[in-house]
């Protein structure tokens, strides 16, 4: 009985110390659930001490709130931007296209210093580039609208002005009518009778061509970027005619007029940059000429077609190559050469086809075939056979349809391990 009471004082005693160094755990200062922090002031690890985390304070925290209540306005915005972004960039479409369906969200300045920010800030250059051709081309396209209404107010502001000067010239009119007697009546009647139809001619023939037509505000404020880019300060190493030579396909007939307008206003480096584009015009035209003339000393047209297939894989099928192939067919036609002509009509067309066939769009390479045939018939053709559904290339009718089933089943028997009939 003694050793039992021992036993039992002991355990009794044991319970009260370990409840008594429980209760001085609890009534330590900085106590929290599952965090102790040590409040031992005379230590060496008081200055860096460590907070212990469970896992309920791991759950309480910011970190797995995923209904984010904060009031930051601008979150909404940037979600707004994100999606519209994923929309421009996973689209299946032309992005000019999907621009244009989304004119006012993605034209927007905030959308455009939001994508600026954007590209500055990516880590990847691959992204980066992309984000900053995307913005260049939403900025490229707001633009082009923007131009495109200026015009037509301009339009619309030169046709109020000559209706309100044909009214007032008809009035005029009017009023000296009135004015005139029967006998004036009769000889103004005369005269107009004795006008020849030769003056009606002559002033149609009065009409401007294309380059004495005048530039417009919206012409020349349409090629600033391309005259930024161009035209001085170059970076180290250029020079105007490597840039002509590198941006050669940018320079049309309406930004010649723009810089032939810059040169004659005093600007040499518009100057100078017309006598580059010059000189690099006349290194292709020889070089041009070139190819023709081994092209032609194949002697058979088959030949000559099988020449025009390599050279536009090489790259060497450009602008002065058909326009020499034109030229020389307009020379043989003046002459009465028909069977010439028609051979640098054929080569010409083959030639401009091959060139298609590198383009990557098919709206662009349908394009192109509208604007070189010859009359609306041929233009109907090619719109009904664009737009014309292709039927099935499987064809059970066709002899070779057997031989692809013969194909499929062979498989389907080394697949199977059957015997194939």
């Amino acid at each position: 009985k003694s050793r039992a009471a021992v036993h039992v004082m002991t355990h009794v005693l044991f319970e009260m110390m370990f409840l008594k160094t429980v209760y001085l755990l609890l009534s330590l200062e900085g106590i929290s659930s599952f965090v102790v922090t040590p409040s031992i002031a005379n230590t060496r690890y008081h200055e860096r001490s460590t907070s212990l985390f469970g896992l309920l304070d791991e759950i309480n925290s910011d970190d797995y709130n995923l209904m984010d209540t904060s009031n930051d306005s601008s979150g909404g915005i940037n979600d707004d931007f994100e999606v519209l972004l994923g929309e421009l960039v996973f689209s299946t479409n032309d992005p000019r296209v999907d621009i244009m369906n989304n004119f006012d969200r993605a034209t927007s300045d905030e959308f455009i210093s939001w994508m600026d920010k954007k590209a500055e800030n990516s880590s990847d250059p691959n992204e980066r580039l992309a984000l900053k051709d995307l913005n260049e081309m939403v900025v490229d396209i707001k633009r082009k609208v923007e131009l495109s209404k200026m015009a037509e107010e301009r339009a619309a502001r030169e046709a109020e002005k000559e209706q309100e000067k044909m009214c007032l010239e008809a009035e005029k009119e009017a009023e000296a009518g009135r004015k005139m007697s029967n006998a004036d009546i009769l000889r103004k009647a005369a005269k107009i009778s004795e006008v020849d139809v030769g003056e009606a001619t002559d002033g149609a023939a009065e009409k401007k061509s294309f380059f004495e037509e005048e530039l417009t505000p919206e012409i020349r404020m349409s090629y600033e970027d391309s005259l930024k880019k161009l035209l001085p300060p170059y970076k180290a190493g250029e020079t105007p005619a490597s840039v002509v030579a590198a941006n050669y396909e940018k320079f049309d007939a309406q930004f010649v007029k723009v810089l032939t307008e810059r040169s004659a206003n005093g600007d040499e480096d518009a100057a100078s940059l017309l006598g580059a584009l010059g000189e690099e015009q006349s290194k292709r035209i020889e070089a041009a000429t070139e190819t023709l003339k081994g092209m032609l000393a194949l002697g058979e047209p088959m030949k000559m077609e099988g020449a025009i297939v390599r050279l536009a894989r090489e790259g060497k099928i450009d602008e002065p190559f058909l326009l020499l192939l034109e030229a020389n067919e307009s020379q043989a036609r003046d002459a009465g050469a028909m069977g010439p002509a028609e051979l640098m009509k054929k080569l010409r067309f083959r030639a401009a086809e091959e060139k298609d066939k590198l383009v990557s769009s098919k709206e662009i390479r349908l394009i192109r075939k509208l604007l070189r045939a010859e009359d609306s018939i041929e233009r109907e053709k090619l719109l009904e056979d664009a737009f014309t559904p292709k039927e099935s290339l499987l064809v059970s009718s066709l002899p070779w349809h057997r031989f692809f089933l013969s194909l499929v089943g062979a498989s389907v028997m080394l697949f199977s391990g059957g015997r194939y009939r």
